[in-house]
């Protein structure tokens, strides 16, 4: 694994420890964004453990004593095993990543499908408001109809309730149905008496013309009679 120089890192050290220190983790709102956050916190921690140990511990060019040169072996041990626990930090980090990456996109997904959703409510929120409209439409045509039963020649709604107060809290509907039903009646009533009328018209007009059939033998039978007294009175007239 490829480490920077002692030197950069220093300074890359140095520039991180002057940045004024924040409690990120805080801000965080879910616990898989948080623990990426530590292990990242945990990485950086072993990267500065690394450069310190390399700064504390410079490399010697071509040791000459044995212990120069068993004290420069321990150290690149060390310094290896620092670099593998540093790869295994980014295995962590790699896999948390993924992980983060299967979470946005499964997100995105659940987006996409909520934004669908809402999407067709959307439209059927449109379309019950075309509806209502056309409703709204049909039903003020409805009511502005030029209804027959408005020009009935009804009784004058007071007149009315005068004869019939218990239809003073009827609704409009029923106040005009119980009108059309009392001028239904009392048209009946008025076709009743007509057709009693045009009886007794007719049993007159038959009476009548049989008075005047009487009356027409009557003057025939005087006719009649004077013809035959005609030869008495020139008898008596002698």
């Amino acid at each position: 694994m490829a480490v920077e120089s002692p030197a950069t890192a220093s300074n890359g050290h140095q520039a991180l420890a002057a940045i004024p220190q924040t409690n990120f983790e805080s801000h965080f709102q879910t616990a898989h964004n948080l623990r990426l956050y530590q292990e990242n916190q945990k990485l950086k921690q072993k990267v500065n453990d690394l450069v310190e140990y390399q700064l504390a511990n410079p490399k010697v060019e071509n040791p000459t004593s044995r212990a120069a040169i068993d004290r420069e072996k321990q150290i690149m041990d060390q310094i290896e095993i620092k670099q593998k626990a540093i790869g295994a930090q980014l295995a962590v980090i790699r896999t948390l990543f993924r992980q983060s990456v299967m979470k946005v996109r499964g997100e995105k997904a659940r987006t996409a499908e909520s934004r669908n959703v809402n999407d067709a409510l959307i439209l059927q929120l449109h379309n019950l408001k075309y509806e209502e409209q056309s409703l709204a439409s049909e039903i003020s045509a409805a009511q502005n109809f030029d209804h027959k039963y408005t020009k009935l020649p009804l009784i004058p709604v007071e007149e009315f309730l005068e004869l019939f107060p218990d239809h003073a809290n009827s609704s409009e509907d029923d106040l005009m149905k119980a009108r059309i039903q009392h001028e239904k009646a009392a048209r009946e009533k008025l076709e009743d008496e007509r057709r009693h009328k045009l009886k007794q018209k007719q049993a007159l007009i038959a009476e009548v013309q049989k008075r005047k059939e009487g009356l027409t033998k009557l003057d025939k039978m005087l006719e009649d009679f004077i013809g035959q007294a005609a030869p008495i009175r020139e008898m008596l007239m002698e």
